[in-house]
């Protein structure tokens, strides 16, 4: 299955076995395959044993578990592909124990393409559902019948059918949530609404999945066996955390609007490069005797500038106060200060959406100014992480 369309501006770079790039898209497998792979020899040996004695039919089921990344593989590329053709920029796709992800670094630009970037994945193992079929089918008429090439032909034939079927259910994080909230999307004119949609649904198919594992042996009138238990409460929960991230992210992206620079910075001077450790606290105690902060140093940012009023650096407010008394007269601020990288400032108005997206594009602190260019607060990239993540 295919669990996940991630949108991640980083790279992939690391974590797994490199693949090659397809399509120019970094191609990592996982070491959590091999577990997967394990498990799928565990299970299918003894089934192909019947027809294969000895080793050669764990073989056989190690070559069934590569068919199986073959057909994950065609799934994520299917996605990157359709990704790339409508102009969205892919990271890379990560194989991987539960199957598999794509990552991008943009979400696409409107709903029918992300409809159609997301149910490409589930065609892709449609089809070739069809054609190991069809395959099997053809080799079963051949002299002799089809012995293990049709068992192998079998197995992939279903297990692409089952993929298919279970990523087009329509609940994030499978690929038929996504269809289903470009669908929203396009009805309501709202992406956020196709999200919480799909992530609610996605939440009921996680508790589909675990009561399935338990009722369904039972209404067939067999018994529950603790390994679909086992596999059933794993897949639920890996379906209830990503709806649940759903959910969480379009809380999050709801609050963006409301983002304000006026209300976030914390209030800040400027006070030449050049000045001392003690013309700093005197201009300090000045600007709170004023009002510029509420109470206290603590609330009150300092900014060194050059003498254009360009800003340098930032004072920390911990190493001035450790500065001796008798040095505090001959030694230059800068000492006590951290240096900004350059144009490290931004406007007083920036708000909502524009404010988000400057602050992602450099992470860091944020010298703010008014339209003069007088320094009027520091913006910290946490605080603008803290009001869109806190509940």
């Amino acid at each position: 299955m295919s669990p996940a369309q991630q949108t991640d501006d980083t790279p992939v770079t690391a974590g797994g076995i490199r693949l090659g790039r397809p399509f120019g898209v970094p191609l990592l497998l996982a070491p959590s395959w091999f577990l997967f792979a394990a498990v799928i020899v565990y299970f299918f040996g003894p089934i192909v044993a019947r027809q294969v004695a000895g080793p050669a039919a764990y073989v056989i089921a190690f070559s069934y578990a590569l068919l199986l990344l073959v057909s994950v593989l065609v799934h994520e590329i299917a996605h990157a592909a359709a990704a790339r053709s409508v102009g969205m920029r892919v990271t890379g796709i990560v194989l991987n124990v539960w199957g598999g992800h794509t990552s991008f670094r943009e979400e696409a630009a409107g709903p029918g393409r992300s409809f159609y970037v997301a149910i490409v994945g589930p065609v892709a193992n449609a089809v070739v559902a069809a054609l190991a079929w069809q395959a099997g089918r053809l080799l079963a008429e051949q002299p002799g019948g089809a012995g293990v090439g049709g068992l192998l032909l079998g197995a992939l034939a279903l297990s692409n059918a089952l993929i298919a079927v279970f990523n087009v259910l329509p609940g994030l994080p499978l690929d038929g949530g996504h269809a289903l909230e470009a669908v929203v999307w396009k009805v309501r004119g709202d992406r956020l609404a196709g999200t919480v949609a799909a992530g609610w649904v996605g939440r009921v198919l996680a508790v589909a999945v675990l009561l399935a594992a338990v009722v369904v042996p039972r209404l067939l009138g067999g018994e529950t066996s603790l390994t679909n238990v086992v596999w059933g409460g794993l897949v639920g929960a890996l379906l209830w955390q990503g709806a649940s991230q759903a959910l969480r992210y379009a809380t999050q992206r709801r609050r963006v609007p409301a983002l304000s620079m006026r209300g976030l910075l914390r209030p800040a001077i400027a006070v030449p490069a050049r000045a001392t450790v003690d013309e700093v606290v005197r201009s300090a105690r000045a600007a709170i005797d004023a009002g510029a902060a509420r109470d206290s140093a603590r609330d009150l940012e300092v900014v060194l500038v050059t003498d254009d009023g360009v800003p340098v650096a930032v004072v920390d407010t911990t190493a001035l106060r450790q500065v001796p008394e008798d040095r505090r007269s001959s030694l230059q601020a800068g000492a006590t200060a951290r240096a900004l990288p350059p144009r490290a400032w931004l406007p007083d108005d920036l708000a909502g959406e524009d404010l988000l997206s400057a602050v992602s594009a450099r992470p860091g602190e944020h010298v703010v100014v008014d339209r003069t260019g007088r320094v009027v607060g520091l913006l910290h990239t946490g605080d603008v992480v803290a009001a869109v993540t806190s509940r």
